[in-house]
């Protein structure tokens, strides 16, 4: 699936993407940037959304953020088809 495909999905169906800790998320790279990972299931799979918590600005996102507001931070690498 491309990700123009993955991106339509998401506006079609608006999934939440829910905060997870699956060990992706923490600091990366030599800068140390801390990545916070949210993951979303929609009718053709699922898919993962790593956000630098710089970009989030003064409002951190919560728990659960629909999905179709972090295309911005796609992981089309950590797509998986259902």
């Amino acid at each position: 699936m491309t990700t123009n495909e993955i991106k339509k999905a998401l506006y079609r169906e608006k999934p939440m993407a829910i905060m997870t800790d699956d060990g992706v998320s923490g600091t990366r790279g030599a800068s140390a940037i801390t990545i916070v990972t949210y993951h979303a299931k929609f009718s053709v799979g699922s898919i993962d959304f790593c956000v630098p918590a710089h970009e989030m600005g003064a409002n951190h996102f919560g728990k659960q953020q629909p999905a179709h507001l972090l295309i911005r931070w796609i992981e089309e690498s950590r797509f998986k088809s259902s």
